[in-house]
Order: C-alpha cells, then structure tokens, then sequence
C-alpha cells in the first residue's frame, strides 16, 4: 500500500475568489490529501484538489457549520474519500447586572425579576468541542453517497459525547438527525456565544428530506421530522406518543454566485393529547412561516434577516423549545389546550477588515401573543438579544474572539430582568 501525503496547492477558490472570505470559527488552513493504493499513478496537486472539491460540494454552508476538515483520505480513483475533523474549544464568560442563568446566553433563562443573588456570574466551557467524521462514495448516476457524524461533549454532566447529527445523503435525500429544514443556516452571522440569536429555529430533528436544486438560482426542500411536542397541561389531560411527523418546507432563489439568497419557508404540525375527562384523544393543529436570508454587498459587507410568525411552533423557536409553549390550557374551554401565536426576529451584519479580523452583531427578539384572555404571570412573553462580536485568525487554524451581549426577558405579568455578558473565545480547528 502506497501512502502519499500532500499540501493542497490552494484551498477552493469559493473560499477567496472574491476577495476576503475567510471563515469564522472554522478551519481556513489548507487540507491534508491522504492517497491510498495510488499503484503506479501520479499523485500531483490536480489529484488533491479534487478531492477537496468534492468533499466541499457536500458542506451544508452557514452558522454553526464545520466547514472543511483538515484532514482527507482519499481511496483508489477517488472512489471514496474520508474526511475526519473537529475543534477544540475553551469560552470564558463573565455576567455582570443580571445573568443568563445557562452556559449560553440564552435570554429565556434570564432571573424575572433580576435578584441581588443572580447579579455576577463566572464560566469556562470546553464542553462544545467537536469531532466530526465523513466519508463520499460515488453512486453511479445517483451521484455521491455521503454519510456523516458529529458529535460535542454536551452531554448534562459535560463529560460525554453528545449525538448532533447523523445522516446519509444520496440522489437529493437525507435520512438522519440534523438541523431542522425550517432553520436558514445562513440567516445569521456567526456570534461568539454557541446560543447564538435567541430567535433563531435552530434546533436539531431526526427526518427523511428531500432536496432539489433546479439551477444555479432556485432550489426547495421538504421533509417530514420528528416532533417533539412540549405542552402544559392541566391536571385532567396527559400527553402521549405523538401520531405525525412535522412537515416543513421551503423556496429559495439564491444569486452572486450562492452568496446571497431569500429564503421563504413554512411548516405545519398536528399536536396530539389525550382528554382524561372525556377520556379521548384530542389534536390542535400549528403551523409557521418565515421569510429569511442574507445578502452580500460588496467584498466585505453581508447582512442578515429573519421573520417568523406561526401558532405552536415554539419547538422551532429555540429560546423557548421546551418551554411548554406548543400548547397552553384555553380559558374559555378549560377541558381543551389552544396554540399561542407567537413570531422571532433576527437583523444581522458581518464585516470584514482584513482577511485576519472580522466582526459581527446580531439583534434579535421573540414575542409569545395571548389568545382567549390566557394570562399566566410566570409565562415568557417577549425576549430581547444583542450580541457584537470580534473575531481573530491567529493562525489559519486557531481562532480568538470576544463579544459583549445584553438580553432582557418579559413575563406576562410584565415583570422584566436583563442580563449582561462578556464573553471570549479560543477555538483550534483540525
């Protein structure tokens, strides 16, 4: 066997073409092509770089992505690659007039009313670290196969592998877990804090989704996806397994080469309970819609948008999934459950200053609307989050970054607390 280990000649020209368009909190190094069992063949840069196309054309491009590995094998007649990465990571935060009770700055945590006990706060957390594993096949006409994993340590005791996704591509689906395909990954610039804005729809579901792009312009997507139902119930009703698949979709119409697009996207959900009085099984109908995406003006400058507005979608709202927001008591039918509307917000900017430091800032908010004179006076009615961050490329594989974040939580009772968070971060990619 004949192992040849080469340096890449340049990294894929989609990443500098343009001008200044280093990653943040990835790897901007260039990949290591590993060739196996390369008998009598020439192993040059053309080889590598192949090698690192494919491999790139099978990234799922935007917040929170791993971006390219630093290390890739590639088979006989690149057959098969495999591709292994990660990160090491290490966020230093510090709270000051009020707290984000959580690791994130998630504003839904925040103490209502700010307490004298909840006013400083100290953290380290390496525990959103990752490793990531990869491997392409050619399928014939249906094209590359990819199956991938990753995984971080954010395990609630900190100290163990926790699944993020696991899924398999082929022909235009993806059967797996990952990020939900109402989420724009690319709706947000990237933040300091893992949470990232607390309006965003970015929570992880096990789905079968179907992908089409029809040309360099529009492409769409459907899938069906686990749902995860959170309700509060009264005492007379009981939850059970849930009956149907979350169904959400999307539209989008991309120019300036992919790097700016709109995004409109919907999803409907049929939530299921069981009634102990009438000892039946009951269902409420929700569903969302959310118009998103970025634009990139000029070689420096990217902005972001996002709106959402839907009924007992707050599973798709991860400031409030788990909350017991999908479905609240109806007081004008206390027997039955109702879903609240409810909508999020994102304005986002990323610039960059040199192809070493770049920054950002994210505003965004959620609001949870009343519905038949429900009043509940713990219950999280609006939230509010600003992060501004700075990024450094210390080496092509070590990034710094610091960020200020202020957020505010709301009750229906309009009682208010607010935290402040400064925050750093040093992450090595490989």
């Amino acid at each position: 066997m004949k192992h040849c280990i080469l340096f890449a000649a340049a990294i894929i020209a989609c990443f500098f073409s343009e001008g200044l368009q280093a990653q943040v909190l990835k790897n901007n190094a260039k990949p290591d092509v590993l060739f196996i069992n390369r008998r009598g063949a020439e192993v040059d840069t053309m080889s590598a770089t192949q090698v690192i196309d494919l491999y790139y054309s099978t990234i799922e491009k935007g917040f929170r992505q791993t971006g390219l590995p630093k290390f890739i094998i590639s088979g006989k007649d690149q057959k098969m690659i495999f591709g292994i990465g990660g990160n090491v990571n290490t966020r230093l935060s510090y709270d000051f007039d009020g707290i984000a009770n959580d690791l994130d700055f998630v504003t839904s945590a925040i103490p209502v009313p700010n307490s004298p006990k909840q006013r400083q706060q100290f953290q380290l957390d390496p525990s959103t670290s990752t490793l990531y594993f990869k491997a392409i096949a050619h399928a014939g006409r249906l094209g590359p196969i990819v199956g991938y994993i990753q995984a971080d340590f954010r395990e609630s005791n900190n100290l163990g592998f926790s699944l993020n996704m696991a899924y398999i591509e082929l022909a235009g689906f993806s059967i797996g877990r990952r990020f939900t395909t109402f989420c724009d990954l690319g709706a947000s610039p990237s933040t300091v804090d893992f949470e990232g804005p607390n309006g965003y729809p970015m929570v992880y579901n096990t789905m079968i989704r179907y992908t089409r792009k029809f040309n360099d312009h529009w492409s769409m997507a459907v899938a069906a996806e686990m749902p995860n139902l959170s309700a509060s119930l009264a005492s007379d009703m009981s939850s059970i397994p849930q009956r149907m698949p979350d169904f959400p979709l999307y539209f989008q119409y991309s120019w300036n080469k992919g790097r700016s697009h709109l995004r409109a996207s919907a999803i409907f959900r049929d939530m299921f309970y069981y009634d102990d009085q009438s000892d039946a099984t009951k269902s409420v109908f929700g569903w969302g819609t959310q118009l998103s995406g970025s634009i990139q003006a000029g070689k420096r400058l990217t902005t972001y948008m996002q709106f959402l507005y839907g009924e007992g979608i707050a599973a798709y709202i991860q400031d409030i999934a788990g909350t017991g927001l999908d479905l609240v008591v109806n007081p004008k039918r206390p027997n039955s459950l109702q879903a609240l509307p409810m909508m999020s917000w994102i304005a986002g900017a990323q610039y960059m200053f040199s192809s070493k430091w770049l920054a950002t800032a994210a505003y965004s908010g959620v609001k949870v609307f009343s519905r038949n004179d429900y009043r509940d006076a713990n219950t999280y009615q609006i939230a509010n989050y600003l992060s501004v961050n700075l990024f450094y490329n210390l080496t092509e594989s070590c990034q710094l970054g610091a960020a200020y974040l202020y957020g505010t939580r709301r009750n229906m009772d309009k009682e208010q607390g607010h935290a402040n968070r400064v925050q750093a971060i040093v992450q090595y990619n490989f």
